[in-house]
């Protein structure tokens, strides 16, 4: 399954920019010892990052980030969503999602 997460470095007061640039050395292995990462990116002039990751469910996403990430203190998940491939959504706009082919459903 894969998720969409936009994650903020929530670390305001807390933590230097400097010790945020050493975690990550650290977090990245960490990262992909628990997550496959499809893609991941750092959004220019935000202390913002983006990724796309593969996990084979909700529950082992959360885990991952709540139990493996070594920065998850200083991580604000601001939006994490599940994705699904165009290919199959364009499969189940070929059937309307099911409704071709059922008795009593007429499409319009």
């Amino acid at each position: 399954m894969l998720f969409y997460m936009q994650i903020r470095w929530n670390i305001e007061s807390r933590i230097t920019l400097e010790d945020v640039w050493d975690m990550e050395v650290k977090e990245g292995p960490a990262a992909s010892e628990h997550f496959k990462v499809v893609a991941m990116y750092k959004v220019a002039g935000q202390k913002r990052v983006i990724g796309i990751v593969e996990m084979e469910s909700a529950e082992a996403l959360d885990r991952a980030i709540l139990g493996h990430l070594p920065m998850r203190e200083y991580l604000e998940f601001e939006a994490i969503w599940p994705l699904r491939t165009f290919d199959g959504f364009l499969e189940d706009c070929r059937t309307h999602f099911g409704a071709q082919g059922r008795q009593g459903d007429e499409l319009k």
